[in-house]
C-alpha cells in the first residue's frame, strides 16, 4: 500500500510531467532557448528540494569533468559513491539531483561524487561514456582512492552510464568498482521491451506523456544523444542489456512497477542471472520512474536504506571490512 506522501507525490508529478511533455521537440531540432529553459526548470527541482541538515557541496574536477562532491555529517570519507544523474542524456545535472543525492549520501553513509558529464545533442555518444571512464579513473589516479572503495550507480540514463562504464572498464582490463546500485536504469535505449506500450505510458506518470510525444513524432528515444548511424542495438556499450556480466561486481536494481522502463530492469536481471553475476533486484509496487526524486516519501527513504545495506555488504576495502568487524 502506498504511503500518503506517495499518493500526493503522484498527483504532483502528473502535472509536472505534463508540462515537460508540452515543451517536447526532437532534441536535434529544439531551439537553444527552449532547451535551456527545460534544463533550468528541471534543475530547479533539485535546487529548491529539501536537503539533509549539514549537507556540504564542493565543486571539484575529475580529469576535467566538473563534479559536485556531496557529503553530510554521516558521510564516510573513505566510502565513495560515483553517481551519474539521469535525464535521457540531454537533461539533468548535479543541480537537478542535489536533493536526491543529499539524502542518498546521508542514508548510505557515503561521499557522493556527481559528475556534470557532457549532454546531447551538443555532445553525442561516446562523449558520455568517455566522461564516465575519466571520472572513475580520476578518483583512483588523482584522488588516491582504491577501486575497492568506489561504488558507481545512477538513475535512468545515469544507470545506463554506470553500466556502460563498467562494461568498458571490463573490456579494457581495467580495475572495476566494488558494486553498482541502479535506480530504474535505462538499459534499453531503443525501447524494445514489452513494457514500452501505450497502456504503460498511461500508467507512467513521469515519462509517459513525453514518450507518447516521441512515438507520435516517429522519433527515437535516443535521438538526444545518439546519431542514427551509431545506433547498433548489438553494441553493449550503448545498449547494456546486451552486455556480458561474467566476473563483474555485484549489481543492485531498483525499479517501479508503474514505468515504461520496467522491462529494461527485468531484461537486465535475466542477463545477470545468465552470467552468474551477484545481484539484488527489487520492484517497488505502485511506484513511478525514479521515485527517489521525491525525498519526502517513506518509500524513498526505505529505498536508500536498501542501497546502503547493499553497498556496505559488498564493500571490499580493508577500512570497511574493519568497520564491519567493529560493528559486530
Amino acid at each position: 500500500m502506498l504511503s500518503k506522501e506517495a499518493e500526493e507525490s503522484i498527483k504532483r508529478f502528473k502535472s509536472y510531467s505534463r508540462f515537460i511533455a508540452s515543451m517536447y521537440k526532437n532534441p536535434n531540432s529544439m531551439s537553444k532557448t527552449r532547451r535551456s529553459f527545460i534544463r533550468w526548470f528541471i534543475n530547479l527541482q533539485g535546487v529548491i528540494g529539501p536537503k539533509v541538515k549539514g549537507t556540504v557541496k564542493e565543486e571539484i574536477y575529475l580529469d576535467g569533468v566538473k563534479t559536485w562532491k556531496i557529503t553530510t555529517p554521516n558521510s564516510d570519507p573513505k566510502k565513495i559513491f560515483l553517481y551519474f544523474h539521469g535525464g535521457g542524456y540531454s537533461l539533468g545535472s548535479p543541480k537537478s539531483h542535489y536533493s536526491l543525492v543529499s539524502y542518498l549520501a546521508d542514508i548510505t553513509k557515503t561521499t557522493v561524487f556527481v559528475p556534470d558529464y557532457r549532454l546531447g545533442p551538443e555532445h553525442k555518444y561516446p562523449a558520455q561514456l568517455e566522461d564516465g571512464i575519466k571520472t572513475f579513473q580520476s578518483l583512483i589516479n588523482d584522488y588516491g582512492f582504491s577501486n575497492n572503495q568506489i561504488s558507481i550507480g545512477g538513475d535512468s540514463a545515469g544507470g545506463n552510464l554506470a553500466l556502460i562504464t563498467l562494461l568498458k572498464l571490463k573490456e579494457d582490463g581495467q580495475e572495476m568498482p566494488n558494486a553498482l546500485a541502479l535506480l530504474s536504469p535505462w538499459a534499453d535505449p531503443a525501447g524494445s521491451g514489452d513494457t514500452y506500450n501505450l497502456e504503460m505510458a498511461d500508467r507512467d506518470i513521469l515519462l509517459g506523456p513525453t514518450i507518447k510525444k516521441v512515438w507520435e513524432n516517429n522519433d527515437h528515444l535516443y535521438d538526444g544523444y545518439l546519431n542514427e548511424e551509431d545506433a547498433d542495438i548489438n553494441n553493449p556499450l550503448i545498449f547494456p542489456i546486451e552486455g556480458n556480466y561474467e566476473n563483474c561486481p555485484p549489481i543492485m536494481i531498483q525499479v517501479g512497477t508503474e514505468e515504461l522502463l520496467l522491462s529494461d530492469s527485468r531484461t537486465l536481471k535475466e542477463a545477470l542471472e545468465r552470467d552468474n553475476c551477484i545481484h539484488e533486484y527489487y520492484e517497488w509496487t505502485g511506484m513511478y520512474h525514479v521515485f527517489h526524486i521525491d525525498v519526502n516519501m517513506p518509500e524513498t527513504i526505505s529505498a536508500f536504506e536498501q542501497i546502503g545495506k547493499f553497498l556496505h555488504k559488498h564493500s571490499s576495502s580493508k577500512d570497511n571490512k574493519q568497520s564491519e568487524v567493529n560493528l559486530d
